[in-house]
């Protein structure tokens, strides 16, 4: 009688421990939902077709991104854990992504002239200079528990590195000018490791330059003969009609999407940072580019093919850029039209979730990721924003009257002879494809490879990317067609 009493007497605070825990827990999944819907309510402007997205929409784009990174991000500011799947160098360099991917939407908001604080519709104030302050101080201090670390050859800090420089660039009188001099010693030092380290003979060449570019641009020791090699280099890349070879394993270098987020993109910034390196070829090259380019995206996703499919959202990225310099051969209506028509098409078939991209190219597709992404290396994807709110909110991006797409205004069949690309437009459905001259392999010949069972587990126990690299289907497709992609792709 006495032991049952005993065992009563335990039992009933276990019962109520249980029932508060399983309450709270209750409460905290409610809520988790509930702010979880809040932000995907962000959204809303993008989910159906429109004409025409305002500034105002995009402010929606911009906090949604905010609140993502709020959810994920560090104590300290300068990592950020977004949930996904594994990359090839492991989950710090993962959680490093985190930030540098997504900071240089932050700072170019602030370059833009749209404010250092940022009223989130919950009425919370982030101040975001500090919000980027603090996450690069304390990445870049060796004494700090987020320090990035050392950087290695053929490590991924290299191409981080070059986010961190932008950011530091876009903001250098909000933050540059405020920090001590151990704080830019420590700075101007984790950057400097970038130089001498063995790299792949790619777009990697531009992080080392707009790096050593950066430096130089806020009077820190850099190389000019870095610069001056590395960009010699890329410049080797280039074949003409505004193209560059990818320079990734494939055919020693093939032609693909990289051309407009990596190669225009980071040649761009690189000549708004350092104007006497090769101003002339940068902006001629670029217009090549911006001439054959709009009839590549529609308003039925784009004709998708190549590495990194997940960085769908950057597409329109160079046209951006095109209109602010010259009006012909790409006017601001243009530019704008192929930034709407990117995110409309891609939030109604999935490619935003919990703050951030999905890792495919609709939503999340294992298959078609590459083993060196991870759960934030699709944020490269806001590369389009990063460029569109570095323009003013008075510039003739956000102000000028839409305009069509090719693939709006009639059917067309343009040839791209340097890359051997023929590139066909259906306005009746909305689809472009591109014919790739010397390509024989048809879509039911070449199957996507799937991630084994056993590398499944692998992946889960080492926290590392076990994925096939799928390149046969991404490049050597005889035609690549928006409507009908290799990949999954499915409306919400």
């Amino acid at each position: 009688m006495n032991h049952m009493v005993k065992t009563n007497r335990y039992r009933r605070p276990l019962f109520i421990f249980i029932v508060c825990f399983s309450l709270i827990m209750s409460i905290y999944w409610i809520l988790g939902l509930k702010c979880q819907a809040s932000n995907e309510d962000l959204l809303a402007p993008f989910q159906q077709p429109s004409p025409n997205n305002t500034f105002s929409d995009y402010k929606h784009l911009f906090e949604y991104f905010l609140n993502g990174f709020i959810t994920h991000v560090s104590n300290g500011g300068a990592r950020a854990y977004y949930g996904g799947n594994p990359m090839q160098q492991g989950p710090e360099m993962a959680s490093m992504e985190g930030f540098t991917r997504t900071a240089p939407l932050f700072a170019a908001w602030i370059y833009g002239q749209h404010g250092t604080q940022y009223t989130l519709e919950n009425g919370h104030s982030v101040d975001l200079v500090n919000l980027l302050k603090t996450a690069i101080v304390n990445g870049t201090n060796p004494e700090h528990a987020e320090y990035w670390g050392a950087i290695h050859d053929h490590q991924q800090s290299i191409v981080e590195a070059a986010d961190v420089a932008l950011v530091l660039w876009l903001t250098k009188e909000y933050i540059w000018a405020t920090l001590d001099e151990k704080q830019k010693n420590n700075i101007a030092t984790w950057l400097l490791q970038v130089n001498g380290k063995k790299i792949p003979d790619s777009n990697w060449h531009l992080f080392v330059i707009q790096v050593n570019a950066v430096l130089g641009s806020l009077g820190q020791p850099y190389d000019p003969d870095v610069i001056h090699n590395s960009y010699e280099r890329i410049k080797s890349f280039y074949v003409g009609d505004g193209w560059f070879k990818d320079g990734n394993p494939v055919d020693h270098g093939a032609y693909d999407f990289y051309n407009a987020w990596a190669f225009h993109y980071q040649l761009q910034w690189i000549n708004k940072i350092q104007p006497t390196l090769d101003e002339r070829f940068i902006y001629e090259s670029l217009q090549a580019f911006s001439s054959d380019y709009p009839y590549l995206i529609g308003t039925n996703g784009i004709p998708i093919m190549g590495r990194s499919v997940c960085y769908r959202l950057a597409a329109a990225a160079p046209l951006i850029f095109s209109q602010a310099i010259n009006q012909r051969p790409v006017s601001s209506g243009v530019a704008k039209r192929a930034l709407d028509a990117t995110w409309q098409y891609f939030i109604q078939h999935g490619a935003l979730s919990d703050g951030n991209i999905t890792q495919g190219y609709c939503g999340k597709d294992a298959k078609i990721l590459e083993p060196y992404s991870g759960p934030a290396s699709c944020l490269w994807s806001l590369r389009s924003l990063i460029v569109a709110f570095s323009q003013p909110i008075s510039s003739p991006f956000w102000q000028s009257p839409p305009e069509l797409l090719p693939i709006e205004v009639s059917d067309y069949k343009k040839t791209i002879p340097a890359i051997g690309w023929t590139v066909i437009g259906s306005k009746k459905n909305a689809d472009i494809t591109i014919h790739i001259a010397g390509n024989r392999m048809g879509k039911t010949q070449i199957a996507l490879k799937e991630l084994s069972i056993y590398d499944r587990m692998m992946e889960i126990i080492t926290q590392k990317s076990r994925r096939p690299k799928n390149y046969e289907v991404k490049y050597n497709l005889k035609e690549y067609s928006s409507s009908e992609p290799y990949c999954e792709c499915r409306k919400i």
